[in-house]
Protein backbone atom coordinates (compact mmCIF):
# COMPACT_ATOMS: atom_id res chain seq x y z
CA UNK A 1 0.00 0.00 0.00
CA UNK A 2 2.91 2.33 1.35
CA UNK A 3 4.75 1.45 -2.78
CA UNK A 4 1.41 2.79 -4.32
CA UNK A 5 1.04 5.90 -2.12
CA UNK A 6 4.86 6.51 -3.21
CA UNK A 7 4.51 6.06 -7.03
CA UNK A 8 1.38 8.27 -7.17
CA UNK A 9 2.94 11.19 -5.82
CA UNK A 10 6.11 10.65 -7.46
CA UNK A 11 3.74 10.35 -10.71
CA UNK A 12 2.14 14.04 -9.59
CA UNK A 13 5.35 15.11 -9.18
CA UNK A 14 6.54 14.61 -12.05
CA UNK A 15 3.75 15.67 -14.11
CA UNK A 16 3.45 18.68 -12.12
CA UNK A 17 7.31 19.19 -13.26
CA UNK A 18 6.51 18.62 -16.50
CA UNK A 19 3.36 21.01 -16.98
CA UNK A 20 5.06 23.54 -14.92
CA UNK A 21 8.40 23.37 -17.46
CA UNK A 22 5.34 23.59 -20.60
CA UNK A 23 3.61 26.30 -19.32
CA UNK A 24 7.15 28.11 -18.54
CA UNK A 25 8.03 27.39 -22.10
CA UNK A 26 4.51 28.53 -23.47
CA UNK A 27 5.01 31.71 -21.74
CA UNK A 28 8.56 32.58 -22.55
CA UNK A 29 9.33 30.59 -25.88
CA UNK A 30 6.04 30.50 -27.88
CA UNK A 31 5.30 33.67 -29.82
CA UNK A 32 1.89 35.26 -28.98
CA UNK A 33 2.40 38.93 -30.32
CA UNK A 34 0.43 39.60 -33.40
CA UNK A 35 1.99 41.62 -36.34
CA UNK A 36 1.46 44.81 -37.43
CA UNK A 37 0.34 46.54 -40.41
CA UNK A 38 1.32 50.08 -40.78
CA UNK A 39 -0.33 52.44 -43.79
CA UNK A 40 2.08 55.61 -45.14
CA UNK A 41 -1.28 57.61 -45.36
CA UNK A 42 -1.31 58.62 -48.83
CA UNK A 43 -4.50 58.01 -50.60
CA UNK A 44 -5.19 55.02 -52.70
CA UNK A 45 -6.30 55.53 -56.52
CA UNK A 46 -6.51 52.01 -58.39
CA UNK A 47 -8.10 51.14 -61.58
CA UNK A 48 -11.14 48.72 -60.93
CA UNK A 49 -9.01 46.22 -62.34
CA UNK A 50 -5.62 46.72 -60.04
CA UNK A 51 -3.58 43.54 -59.44
CA UNK A 52 -3.65 42.65 -55.58
CA UNK A 53 0.02 44.18 -55.56
CA UNK A 54 -1.67 47.61 -56.63
CA UNK A 55 -4.02 47.06 -54.02
CA UNK A 56 -1.54 46.70 -51.23
CA UNK A 57 1.06 49.37 -52.32
CA UNK A 58 1.70 51.95 -49.49
CA UNK A 59 1.18 48.74 -46.53
CA UNK A 60 4.26 47.44 -44.86
CA UNK A 61 3.89 44.80 -41.53
CA UNK A 62 6.19 43.83 -39.43
CA UNK A 63 6.35 40.94 -37.20
CA UNK A 64 8.47 40.89 -33.28
CA UNK A 65 10.23 36.98 -34.74
CA UNK A 66 9.50 36.99 -38.22
CA UNK A 67 10.65 40.43 -39.24
CA UNK A 68 9.31 42.18 -42.28
CA UNK A 69 6.61 40.01 -43.83
CA UNK A 70 5.46 43.21 -46.36
CA UNK A 71 4.76 40.32 -49.16
CA UNK A 72 2.34 38.18 -46.75
CA UNK A 73 -0.41 40.84 -46.78
CA UNK A 74 -3.84 39.54 -48.43
CA UNK A 75 -6.77 41.36 -49.64
CA UNK A 76 -9.01 40.21 -47.40
CA UNK A 77 -12.13 42.00 -49.49
CA UNK A 78 -13.14 44.82 -50.55
CA UNK A 79 -16.87 46.12 -49.66
CA UNK A 80 -19.77 47.39 -51.51
CA UNK A 81 -19.36 51.09 -53.02
CA UNK A 82 -20.18 54.28 -50.53
CA UNK A 83 -20.39 57.64 -52.84
CA UNK A 84 -19.90 57.19 -56.72
CA UNK A 85 -16.74 55.07 -56.93
CA UNK A 86 -15.18 54.37 -53.13
CA UNK A 87 -14.82 51.53 -51.21
CA UNK A 88 -13.26 50.01 -48.36
CA UNK A 89 -10.40 47.26 -48.85
CA UNK A 90 -9.71 45.28 -45.76
CA UNK A 91 -6.36 43.14 -45.52
CA UNK A 92 -4.82 40.57 -42.82
CA UNK A 93 -1.38 39.69 -42.63
CA UNK A 94 -0.24 36.69 -40.41
CA UNK A 95 2.80 35.47 -38.88
CA UNK A 96 4.84 31.74 -38.43
CA UNK A 97 3.14 31.21 -35.49
CA UNK A 98 -0.32 31.78 -37.04
CA UNK A 99 -0.87 34.93 -35.44
CA UNK A 100 -2.78 37.60 -37.54
CA UNK A 101 -3.66 41.24 -37.79
CA UNK A 102 -6.35 43.09 -40.04
CA UNK A 103 -6.38 46.55 -41.31
CA UNK A 104 -8.75 48.42 -43.54
CA UNK A 105 -8.13 51.58 -45.39
CA UNK A 106 -10.53 53.60 -47.96
CA UNK A 107 -9.72 53.18 -51.38
CA UNK A 108 -11.19 55.19 -54.80
CA UNK A 109 -11.54 53.84 -58.26
CA UNK A 110 -9.82 56.05 -61.10
CA UNK A 111 -12.17 54.59 -64.04
CA UNK A 112 -15.45 53.29 -62.38
CA UNK A 113 -18.42 53.81 -63.89
CA UNK A 114 -21.93 52.33 -63.13
CA UNK A 115 -22.65 48.87 -65.40
CA UNK A 116 -24.49 49.35 -68.70
CA UNK A 117 -26.79 48.23 -70.80
CA UNK A 118 -26.83 47.09 -74.76
CA UNK A 119 -29.35 46.16 -77.49
CA UNK A 120 -28.43 44.22 -80.31
CA UNK A 121 -31.38 44.13 -81.74
CA UNK A 122 -34.57 47.04 -81.98
CA UNK A 123 -37.03 46.38 -79.31
CA UNK A 124 -40.08 46.58 -82.32
CA UNK A 125 -42.69 44.22 -82.43
CA UNK A 126 -45.68 43.26 -84.51
CA UNK A 127 -48.90 43.99 -83.32
CA UNK A 128 -50.41 41.49 -81.06
CA UNK A 129 -46.48 39.33 -80.98
CA UNK A 130 -44.58 38.88 -78.23
CA UNK A 131 -42.72 40.92 -76.09
CA UNK A 132 -39.44 39.80 -75.17
CA UNK A 133 -36.04 41.22 -73.98
CA UNK A 134 -34.19 37.78 -74.19
CA UNK A 135 -31.19 38.11 -76.68
CA UNK A 136 -31.84 41.88 -77.47
CA UNK A 137 -31.14 43.38 -74.13
CA UNK A 138 -27.82 42.47 -72.21
CA UNK A 139 -25.78 44.11 -69.32
CA UNK A 140 -22.32 44.39 -68.32
CA UNK A 141 -19.82 46.09 -65.54
CA UNK A 142 -16.18 47.16 -65.37
CA UNK A 143 -15.76 44.73 -62.46
CA UNK A 144 -18.12 41.97 -62.90
CA UNK A 145 -18.14 41.80 -66.76
CA UNK A 146 -21.32 40.02 -68.28
CA UNK A 147 -24.30 40.56 -65.66
CA UNK A 148 -27.34 40.26 -68.44
CA UNK A 149 -28.80 37.55 -65.84
CA UNK A 150 -29.46 40.01 -63.24
CA UNK A 151 -31.39 42.18 -65.34
CA UNK A 152 -34.62 43.09 -63.68
CA UNK A 153 -37.81 44.45 -65.38
CA UNK A 154 -38.94 47.09 -62.89
CA UNK A 155 -41.95 48.54 -64.80
CA UNK A 156 -43.82 48.04 -68.08
CA UNK A 157 -47.51 49.20 -70.21
CA UNK A 158 -46.87 47.83 -72.88
CA UNK A 159 -49.99 46.52 -74.85
CA UNK A 160 -49.60 44.64 -78.02
CA UNK A 161 -52.82 44.72 -79.35
CA UNK A 162 -52.59 48.57 -80.11
CA UNK A 163 -49.67 50.20 -82.02
CA UNK A 164 -47.44 52.70 -80.28
CA UNK A 165 -44.43 54.13 -78.37
CA UNK A 166 -44.17 52.17 -75.08
CA UNK A 167 -41.31 52.42 -72.14
CA UNK A 168 -40.21 50.23 -69.83
CA UNK A 169 -37.59 50.50 -67.25
CA UNK A 170 -35.14 47.72 -66.73
CA UNK A 171 -32.34 47.94 -63.88
CA UNK A 172 -29.33 45.95 -63.09
CA UNK A 173 -27.32 45.94 -60.00
CA UNK A 174 -23.39 45.07 -59.81
CA UNK A 175 -21.79 43.15 -57.15
CA UNK A 176 -20.75 46.24 -55.59
CA UNK A 177 -23.82 47.29 -54.92
CA UNK A 178 -24.56 50.16 -57.68
CA UNK A 179 -27.69 49.78 -59.53
CA UNK A 180 -28.12 51.07 -62.95
CA UNK A 181 -31.86 51.98 -64.44
CA UNK A 182 -32.85 52.94 -67.89
CA UNK A 183 -35.84 53.72 -69.25
CA UNK A 184 -35.91 52.35 -73.05
CA UNK A 185 -38.94 52.57 -75.77
CA UNK A 186 -40.64 49.21 -77.41
CA UNK A 187 -42.34 49.61 -80.77
CA UNK A 188 -45.29 48.05 -81.37
CA UNK A 189 -46.24 48.83 -85.34
CA UNK A 190 -47.89 47.16 -87.78
CA UNK A 191 -45.17 45.70 -90.87
CA UNK A 192 -44.78 43.20 -92.79
CA UNK A 193 -42.00 41.76 -95.60
CA UNK A 194 -43.04 44.63 -98.00
CA UNK A 195 -42.23 47.26 -95.38
CA UNK A 196 -38.81 48.81 -95.74
CA UNK A 197 -36.24 47.68 -93.22
CA UNK A 198 -33.58 49.28 -91.68
CA UNK A 199 -30.75 48.03 -89.19
CA UNK A 200 -28.41 50.05 -86.89
CA UNK A 201 -25.29 49.07 -85.45
CA UNK A 202 -26.43 50.20 -81.79
CA UNK A 203 -29.81 50.53 -80.78
CA UNK A 204 -28.57 52.11 -77.51
CA UNK A 205 -25.46 54.19 -76.64
CA UNK A 206 -24.33 56.72 -74.07
CA UNK A 207 -23.71 60.18 -73.81
CA UNK A 208 -22.21 62.72 -71.24
CA UNK A 209 -24.15 65.51 -70.07
CA UNK A 210 -24.41 68.53 -72.84
CA UNK A 211 -23.10 66.11 -75.63
CA UNK A 212 -23.36 67.35 -79.36
CA UNK A 213 -24.42 64.22 -81.31
CA UNK A 214 -23.95 65.26 -85.05
CA UNK A 215 -26.17 63.95 -87.81
CA UNK A 216 -22.97 62.59 -89.03
CA UNK A 217 -22.49 60.52 -86.16
CA UNK A 218 -26.27 59.59 -86.08
CA UNK A 219 -26.33 58.06 -89.63
CA UNK A 220 -23.34 56.48 -88.96
CA UNK A 221 -24.90 54.13 -86.72
CA UNK A 222 -27.16 52.96 -89.89
CA UNK A 223 -25.86 49.47 -91.72
CA UNK A 224 -28.27 48.68 -94.15
CA UNK A 225 -31.64 49.61 -95.51
CA UNK A 226 -34.36 47.94 -97.89
CA UNK A 227 -36.96 49.03 -99.92
CA UNK A 228 -38.68 45.81 -98.32
CA UNK A 229 -37.01 42.48 -96.50
CA UNK A 230 -36.32 41.51 -99.87
CA UNK A 231 -35.99 44.73 -101.93
CA UNK A 232 -33.11 46.44 -103.31
CA UNK A 233 -31.10 48.35 -101.11
CA UNK A 234 -31.71 51.92 -99.78
CA UNK A 235 -29.28 54.98 -99.92
CA UNK A 236 -28.24 55.61 -96.58
CA UNK A 237 -28.43 59.42 -96.91
CA UNK A 238 -32.07 58.54 -97.60
CA UNK A 239 -33.37 57.60 -94.56
CA UNK A 240 -34.80 59.77 -92.04
CA UNK A 241 -33.35 61.12 -88.93
CA UNK A 242 -35.48 62.28 -86.12
CA UNK A 243 -34.08 64.45 -83.27
CA UNK A 244 -36.86 66.16 -81.95
CA UNK A 245 -36.68 64.27 -78.70
CA UNK A 246 -32.92 64.07 -78.32
CA UNK A 247 -32.26 65.95 -75.57
CA UNK A 248 -28.51 65.51 -73.85
CA UNK A 249 -29.15 68.50 -71.41
CA UNK A 250 -30.01 66.24 -68.58
CA UNK A 251 -29.44 62.67 -66.89
CA UNK A 252 -31.38 60.46 -68.59
CA UNK A 253 -32.71 58.65 -71.66
CA UNK A 254 -34.09 60.21 -75.00
CA UNK A 255 -34.57 58.69 -78.00
CA UNK A 256 -33.66 59.34 -82.43
CA UNK A 257 -36.08 58.04 -84.61
CA UNK A 258 -34.80 56.81 -87.76
CA UNK A 259 -37.60 55.99 -90.71
CA UNK A 260 -38.45 55.47 -94.09
CA UNK A 261 -41.39 55.48 -96.20
CA UNK A 262 -41.32 53.24 -99.35
CA UNK A 263 -43.10 53.36 -103.11
CA UNK A 264 -45.78 51.69 -101.41
CA UNK A 265 -46.13 53.84 -98.73
CA UNK A 266 -45.44 52.08 -96.09
CA UNK A 267 -43.10 52.98 -93.67
CA UNK A 268 -41.25 51.59 -90.51
CA UNK A 269 -39.01 52.75 -87.62
CA UNK A 270 -36.22 52.11 -85.25
CA UNK A 271 -35.15 54.05 -82.42
CA UNK A 272 -31.71 54.15 -81.09
CA UNK A 273 -31.95 55.56 -77.00
CA UNK A 274 -29.79 57.68 -75.85
CA UNK A 275 -28.67 57.28 -72.16
CA UNK A 276 -27.14 60.52 -70.65
CA UNK A 277 -25.05 59.49 -67.76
Amino acid sequence: MRNIQIIVITLFLVISVAFSAFFLYDRTMVDREAPVIVCDGEPIHVSVHASEEELCSGLTATDNVDGDITDRIIVRRVSQLYGSNSALIYYAVFDSSSNYCTFSRGITYTDYRKPRFSLSQPLSFNVSSKVTLEGRLSASDLIDGDITQRIRLSSTSVSTMDQGIYPITVQVTNSSGDTAVVTIPVIIQSFTARHPVIRLSEYLIYATKDETLSEERLRSYIVSARESSSGTLLNLEDIDIDTSQLDTSKHGCSNVSYSYTNDRGLTYTVLLTVVVE
